[in-house]
């Protein structure tokens, strides 16, 4: 008998089996017998090999590799975005698998940092990747429902245009709420800002809607009365400054360098609960991620290492027309130093870039072909001709 006809056999018995259903067969018919496996059929070059479950990929973009993408165009903020490739792809799964208790609920996140520093760019290149709809809303000019302007209605109004009406799509988006600081803050606050509040709350914690009147003319014949927002993954975003000035004035003392400060204020949920922030919406953040403000060299890799660069936008328009650019480090250290010194961090950027290239701009529809050449003379940049 070869050894793969003894696989299996009785326990203390010399009886075997060449399968494991004839093993299976006599078990029944042999009420106590106890069936094992043969350890003694491996032999030579006989192998057993116990065959280990394959562990399939539930998705086929991992948390690892929405941050490999975020990396290539977001510089810095390692923190960050480890925390919001890991909620996107939580978020991705349960659109996949909405029904499946084990994966839960993937709860709203707060995003917190100064301006610039790239609160809203994360959460949308990430949704960008995991082809997933994005939704940017500005609540600081938000109204209460009823009044003139735009509210919490304008918002599924909103869902659904960028979904192009797909219900699936609309019901599993992204909405980014940008500036909810200033709902609360008394230097910042309107009027509105707590029953604006109150009403968000609303939506973010997951409600039925009936849907707006042009969201009706449009998928009424589907059938559809209401709108779940249950499915959405919020994104609170806002700097919080009057918190993390009060943080670096206590750290101040023992500390020499504005860096140290900038880098380790951070916002925590203890100091959003003594705030005038509503206790039921940050009892409903799942997280809260931190940004850090941006130094000179981290606008210098911006410009020159990351995919999403402000300087590409300029020099491909010029490219367009056939001309070259021709821009040297110390114009882009230029930049960089502007934007470090700027309270609007990469928007600041785009504005020193539009200035240096306005001119290059405005003469690259000449019929010649030329090089522009940008360099900073007198420590202020200029462009050449060539």
């Amino acid at each position: 008998m070869s050894p793969v006809s003894k696989l299996f056999k009785v326990k203390d018995e010399y009886i075997y089996f060449d399968s494991a259903s004839s093993s299976q067969e006599y078990a029944k018919n042999n009420p106590g017998a106890v069936i094992v496996r043969n350890l003694d059929a491996i032999e030579d070059d006989w192998t057993i090999v116990s065959q280990e479950p394959k562990k399939e990929p539930r998705l086929d973009k991992s948390p690892q590799m929405i941050l490999e993408y975020l990396n290539e165009h977001i510089i810095s903020q390692d923190e960050a975005k480890r925390d919001i490739a890991l909620a996107m792809y939580y978020h991705s799964l349960k659109a996949k698998y909405p029904t499946n208790c084990e994966i839960g609920t993937n709860g709203p996140v707060m995003i917190v940092g100064p301006t610039g520093s790239g609160k809203t760019f994360i959460v949308q290149k990430a949704c960008e990747y995991i082809d997933t709809v994005f939704l940017h809303v500005d609540t600081a000019s938000m109204v209460p429902v009823g009044i003139k302007g735009y509210s919490t209605t304008n918002i599924i109004s909103d869902i659904f245009s960028k979904a192009n009406y797909d219900i699936k799509k609309a019901s599993h988006c992204v909405v980014f709420l940008d500036e909810i600081d200033k709902l609360f803050h008394t230097d910042d606050a309107s009027k509105y800002g707590p029953k604006v509040a109150t009403q968000l709350l609303r939506i973010i914690e997951g409600s039925k809607f009936s849907l707006p009147e042009d969201v009706t003319k449009i998928v009424g014949d589907n059938g559809i009365e209401e709108f779940d927002t249950s499915n959405i993954q919020f994104v609170l975003g806002g700097a919080f400054q009057w918190l993390l000035d009060e943080k670096k004035d206590k750290k101040s003392m023992g500390f020499n360098s504005q860096d140290n400060l900038r880098n380790t204020a951070e916002i925590t949920l203890e100091d959003l609960y003594r705030e005038d922030i509503p206790k039921e919406l940050l009892g409903r953040m799942s997280s809260i991620i931190n940004l850090k403000s941006l130094s000179q060299e981290d606008y210098f890799d911006i410009l020159t290492k990351s995919l999403s660069s402000p300087l590409k936008e300029f020099v491909k328009k010029i490219e367009f027309h056939g001309d070259k650019v021709d821009i040297n480090d110390e114009t882009l250290h230029y930049v960089s130093k502007k934007a470090a010194q700027s309270e609007l961090g990469v928007r600041s950027m785009k504005q020193t870039l539009k200035s240096i290239f306005n001119d290059a701009l405005f003469a690259t529809s000449s019929a010649d072909y030329q090089t522009h050449i940008i360099r900073c003379e007198g420590n202020l940049p200029s462009v050449n001709l060539k």
